[in-house]
């Protein structure tokens, strides 16, 4: 009879534990889902809920608390695709009171419509999750969709110069895309180019003739005469079926005709130790002021010296700026000065320094000291024969009786 006692006790004790598991969850949640709509459609009177790609899934969830809870919120997230989720932020829960709350998830152009994904509604706090919901969603692309993956090229070109973009164009849609054209236009500058990359398939296939993506390259030539400044650049891909453009900046700085060197004689003659004068001329024919930099040259045994290092020149006008050159030496240089605008060279010119001996008026006075110190020769060895002659002795005749 005892052992019975003992064994019916013991059921007893593991049903009653079975039942505290079960009954522990649904006793501890402090509110439950009523209804979760994705787009306006609930989950309840669809199985599967469709979705496009490349458009904003709008989640809709309707729950009521059976107790208070205090940083409560909703999650909601696509099961496997790190990065598809939305949260509420958290909030406060009273006993009995029904909410409402809307998330939004950003779909991607390239998502796989041939994969099955599971949208997974969360209702949590920090301590506990309340409940939780999980809907199949079906995704498919737009009919007709076109991606502009990237566009590649300088960005910074001179005018009269061609700028290359190196486009990449994608089918994200479910069809293929017929005919397809890239097209790269400057409507600031009046200039536009398109070239013709094909048909797209809507997915990679066997054939390498048939792919979903294709790379061609536009060439856009800058007119001459543009202006230096920062351009839109619209790149688009387009057919008769759909169309996607992006925008890409680029700087143009202006022709070699926007600045002009001019100079005068550039090959000069002289003797050591003197300094002479080389000079050059900007012109600015640009139609807005423009700064330049002249750098000399560093040449052993020369001295170079510019008189403006930095000149500022409105448009349409013309500044000459003068350097000094000397050396201690005898030789034949040769040196340039760059002139730069905006850190880009627009001219090295070149110039030529013959120096040879002294100067003129150090071999006058050499000349001068010699003449000098003769003539003072001389005239000490004159002084020292008047000085060292002896006078003549006068005659004595005596007295004469006539």
């Amino acid at each position: 009879m005892q052992p019975k006692m003992k064994t019916r006790n013991f059921m007893s004790f593991f049903v009653a534990i079975i039942a505290l598991v079960f009954l522990l969850p649904s006793a501890s949640a402090f509110a439950s889902i009523d209804d979760v709509t994705v787009n306006g459609v609930s989950h309840y009177t669809d199985e599967v809920v469709g979705v496009f790609a490349g458009e904003t899934m709008n989640v809709n969830v309707v729950f009521t608390a059976s107790e208070a809870e205090t940083d409560a919120r909703v999650i909601a997230r696509i099961l496997g695709e790190p990065g598809l989720s939305d949260m509420t932020e958290e909030f406060d829960l009273l006993n009995g009171s029904t909410y409402t709350r809307t998330l939004s998830i950003a779909l991607p152009s390239d998502i796989d419509p041939s994969e099955t994904y599971l949208l997974e509604v969360t209702l949590e706090s920090n301590n506990e999750e309340a409940d939780s919901v999980t809907i199949n969603l079906e995704v498919q692309r737009p009919n007709h969709e076109l991606e502009i993956l990237s566009v590649e090229s300088d960005d910074e070109v001179q005018a009269g110069e061609t700028l290359v973009f190196d486009v990449v164009v994608k089918n994200i849609g479910m069809h293929e895309s017929e005919d397809t054209f890239v097209r790269a236009s400057i409507s600031s500058l009046g200039i536009s180019r398109k070239i013709f990359i094909g048909d797209l398939s809507p997915e990679d296939e066997a054939d390498t003739d048939k792919e979903n993506s294709e790379e061609g390259k536009v060439y856009l030539a800058i007119p001459s005469d543009a202006s230096a400044g920062v351009y839109d650049v619209e790149i688009e891909a387009f057919n008769g079926e759909s169309s996607v453009k992006v925008t890409k900046m680029i700087v143009v700085s202006g022709s070699g005709s926007d600045s002009q060197v001019i100079t005068g004689a550039t090959t000069k003659d002289f003797a050591s130790g003197e300094t002479v004068r080389y000079s050059l001329t900007i012109v600015n024919t640009d139609n807005k002021i423009k700064v330049f930099e002249l750098v000399p040259g560093s040449i052993s045994g020369l001295t170079i010296e510019s008189s403006d290092s930095i000149v500022a020149i409105p448009a349409g006008s013309s500044k000459t700026v003068e350097f000094e050159v000397t050396s201690s030496r005898e030789g034949n240089y040769e040196f340039s000065v760059d002139v730069l605008s905006g850190g880009e060279l627009v001219k090295s010119q070149g110039f030529t320094a013959n120096v040879e001996g002294k100067t003129v008026g150090d071999n006058a006075a050499v000349l001068l000291t010699v003449v000098l110190a003769i003539i003072f020769a001389v005239l000490l060895i004159v002084l020292i024969v008047l000085l060292t002659r002896k006078p003549n002795k006068a005659e004595d005749f005596g007295e004469s009786y006539y």
